[in-house]
């Protein structure tokens, strides 16, 4: 019998061989790896994938599509058709719409930039006050550096956009009495001007010993120990606080109006329609005014006559009726003393006051007169 020979046997790598082919293999797949990444993207001729490589497959990058110029004739496939005059003026004009779109919002913003650039120069910058220019100080009793410290304005430390006007003008009003209205307007570059009108004592209201001069309005304008001769003095029982510069009845900004402000309001706005009653009429000399009680109103006429109005109804007509009474005086009576009822208008009475031998001071009332045909 022949010898059966043997099947060769294979041969057995040792770890360590094993080890080092597989560090081999992997630095060969990594070296692999990037020499494909940094070779260029082309698409390749055939539509068959490249054979994976390693133990990994490495899948091609898709190249991307090239970008053809507009009219280049396209080769294989299917061709685009070149363009039409019709439609190379349609997309030239589009193409200046957009040109002129993006010019207008560049301009628009940039005038957008300069305004806000010049809007913060000149609230920080530019525009400071230097000067203040005052119109007619002489009217109102008050100097050029009276007004302007009273203004309270900084010079070269106010800008003339962020001067509150109104509250300028009214630290005029308020800490000079009389100035009854003041107007300040910007005069750029750098200056205000300020444009006062002077306002005059109406009334002088009895404060125990002393006198508080009032104008037309109800504002206080000064404390005077007598009774000046050229206004009537007012006589009222309404108690409030005199600061002058202030008007009667109006709280100060930021507070509320209690009774008392309402009531010295209320009293202010009856001696307002007294004044405008006595200016329809024309009666002047009127010396003494009395309002504590308001039905039983009351005015003195040259410290001789007595003017019994009653309330407050009809004040023009009641009063207008008196002046035609008093204009009927001749030069001999014009001294004489009395009074004039008008609270039963249109009838009107008379009564004279005169001293009898006995030294006694006696009253006569005279016929009543009615001016209802001398109204219509």
């Amino acid at each position: 019998m022949k010898e059966q020979r043997r099947a060769p046997q294979k041969r057995k790598i040792p770890l360590k061989q094993r080890i080092a082919i597989a560090i081999v293999q992997t630095v060969e797949e990594r070296e692999n790896s990037k020499r494909q990444k940094a070779q260029p993207k082309t698409q390749p001729q055939s539509g068959r994938r490249p054979a994976p490589t390693g133990r990994t497959q490495q899948r091609a990058p898709q190249q991307r599509p090239q970008t053809r110029p507009q009219n280049a004739p396209q080769t294989g496939g299917s061709r685009r058709a070149p363009l039409t005059p019709e439609q190379r003026r349609r997309r030239a004009q589009q193409v200046r719409r957009v040109r002129r779109r993006r010019q207008a919002i560049r301009i628009a913003a940039a005038v957008i930039l300069s305004l806000f650039v010049f809007l913060i120069l000149s609230r920080t910058v530019l525009f400071k006050i230097r000067d203040i220019e005052v119109t007619n100080p002489a009217d109102a009793n008050y100097t050029k550096d009276q007004i302007v410290t009273a203004s309270g304005v900084t010079f070269g430390a106010q800008n003339l956009f962020t001067c509150d006007l109104k509250k300028t003008a009214k630290n005029i009003e308020q800490y000079l009495p009389y100035i009854g209205k003041a107007q300040v307007q910007r005069d750029f570059p750098k200056t205000l001007r300020v444009t006062v009108t002077p306002t005059k004592a109406s009334a002088a209201i009895a404060l125990g010993t002393s006198y508080l001069l009032i104008d037309a309005d109800g504002k206080m304008l000064e404390n005077t120990s007598t009774a000046p001769d050229s206004v009537p003095v007012l006589r009222c029982k309404t108690e409030f606080e005199p600061t002058l510069g202030q008007y009667i009845g109006v709280p100060a900004s930021g507070k509320k109006a209690d009774e008392k402000m309402k009531a010295a309001a209320s009293m202010i706005e009856l001696y307002k329609k007294i004044y405008a009653a006595l200016e329809e009429a024309q009666i002047d000399d009127i010396t003494f005014i009395d309002i504590r009680d308001v039905r039983a109103i009351t005015l003195m006429y040259q410290n001789r006559l007595t003017l019994h109005l009653g309330d407050e109804e009809k004040l023009e007509q009641k009063l207008k009726s008196a002046a035609k009474t008093i204009a009927v005086e001749s030069d001999a009576s014009k001294a004489r003393t009395g009074a004039i009822d008008l609270t039963t208008i249109p009838w009107i009475y008379s009564h004279d006051t005169y001293t009898r031998e006995d030294g006694e001071t006696v009253t006569g009332v005279s016929e009543p007169e009615s001016t209802t045909e001398e109204e219509s």
